[in-house]
């Protein structure tokens, strides 16, 4: 027989309590490790690839022209804007709304994130001002709809 292999995963603190929720309501897993191996094995045979949020439209193994001056690639930058903690993607945010035009953001941000960044990104005081005032535009034109 051979010996298992201890693998860590790192989960943020509310994909936790969504993990031990559902356990609670599926006694057929006993553990998060249970879980953890029955999913990734459902995953690996139904599925080829991950999909990034927003799809398409992008080399994934390019740098971003807004990003010379790191070592990141398209995927690697969108996979920190869907996956890392807040604080870790916040200067990326700020560098987006810098650096590129509203068609290139809206490529890798919605407007409900951008208004949720805002107030925490460190950036020129009148690019986030022009920021919050297109963003309070936007959503005002929501409601009313």
């Amino acid at each position: 027989m051979t010996k298992n292999k201890l693998v860590t995963m790192r989960f943020l603190p509310q994909e936790l309590k969504e993990i031990q929720s559902y356990l609670r309501k599926n006694p057929l897993f006993t553990s998060i490790s249970s879980l953890g191996r029955a999913a990734t094995m459902e995953f690996i045979h139904t599925r080829r690839e991950v999909a990034l949020f927003p799809q398409g439209g992008f080399k994934e193994k390019e740098r971003p022209s807004f990003l010379w001056d790191y070592d990141l690639t398209e995927a690697q930058v969108r996979e920190i804007l869907r996956h890392s903690p807040f604080e870790e993607r916040k200067w990326l945010i700020a560098r987006i709304l810098d650096r590129l035009g509203p068609p290139e953001i809206f490529s890798y941000l919605s407007v409900s994130e951008i208004k949720r960044a805002l107030p925490e990104l460190r950036m020129d005081p009148k690019v986030k001002r022009h920021w919050q005032e297109a963003v309070d535009l936007w959503t005002a034109k929501s409601r009313k709809s």
